[in-house]
């Protein structure tokens, strides 16, 4: 039986760990070849052999996701590979500025929001956490969208918001405001691109257990404010948040675009 993206080629940014990991093996499970965009080699590697493993073909590129070189670099490196684009995943971020995703614990942002309060806070810092989240999932998904408009063949991007465009936190400023440009992007690329035949929608998830909520989740006072913040009261899973970006990929929400849908556990009710 085929699955529900048989035989479709998805780029997914940030797939070499937590939620874009996830997706591309769910992606993958549902049938589609994956590109999977990373800087982590090790890691994207291991994504690549997992997903192959699975009987789909796999590529990991290189990607800076801040760098529009290396986004175009991306999208013509996967066309030239498996010779089209039809689906695109922005799940590549950071939750501050020294963010690494192989020892994500090293820093205690969340725990200790004072330490890094707006009025505070270093000017590179702040562009830095703006490139990769806002700017990065821009630039990924302009690169993704050439090649779409170039084939005529439609297609699908699918942003990584985050609860945190909705939700204000001292001290993680540079983030939320960030996330609230990746939903406001997602609605401006989804009617400039509506005409094409290219859907883009967003998903905004809520806490979810991945190496980016780890500092959170490693301190009492953090874990306890945002499972007071979720009425189902525990951490979601990627898994779980890959289930959406199906959904979004698929024709099951072939009469959505533009649209923001929040994987949270009942945080948001708007």
């Amino acid at each position: 039986m085929a699955g529900k993206l048989q035989d479709q080629v998805a780029i997914i940014t940030g797939g070499a760990s937590g939620i874009g990991e996830a997706i591309a093996l769910l992606f993958a499970a549902e049938g589609a070849h994956i590109a999977i965009a990373d800087l982590n080699e090790e890691s994207g590697a291991q994504t690549v052999s997992a997903v192959k493993a699975l009987d789909r073909d796999a590529i990991f590129v290189r990607t800076d996701t801040s760098s529009e070189e290396q986004c175009e670099a991306l999208a013509s490196a996967t066309v030239e590979h498996f010779g089209a684009i039809n689906i695109q995943v922005g799940a590549a971020g950071i939750s501050y500025s020294q963010y690494n995703s192989d020892n994500p614990t090293s820093a205690q942002l969340l725990a200790d929001p004072e330490a890094s309060f707006l009025i505070n806070a270093d000017l590179n810092a702040w562009q830095r956490v703006l490139d990769v989240n806002l700017t990065g999932v821009m630039l990924s998904a302009r690169a993704a969208a050439k090649r779409m408009i170039e084939s005529d063949s439609g297609g699908n991007i699918i942003n990584l918001a985050s609860i945190m465009a909705k939700v204000s936190r001292p001290g993680v400023a540079p983030y939320c405001v960030s996330k609230a440009g990746v939903w406001m992007l997602t609605k401006c690329l989804a009617m400039e691109l509506v005409g094409y035949n290219i859907r883009v929608n967003a998903i905004g998830p809520g806490f979810i257990e991945t190496p980016m909520t780890a500092p959170m989740r490693a301190f009492e006072s953090g874990s306890d404010w945002a499972m007071g913040l979720t009425p189902m009261g525990r951490f979601g899973t990627a898994e779980e948040v890959a289930k959406t970006a199906l959904f979004l990929a698929s024709d099951d929400s072939s009469f959505y675009t533009g649209k923001l849908l929040h994987p949270d556990g009942g945080v948001l009710t708007d």
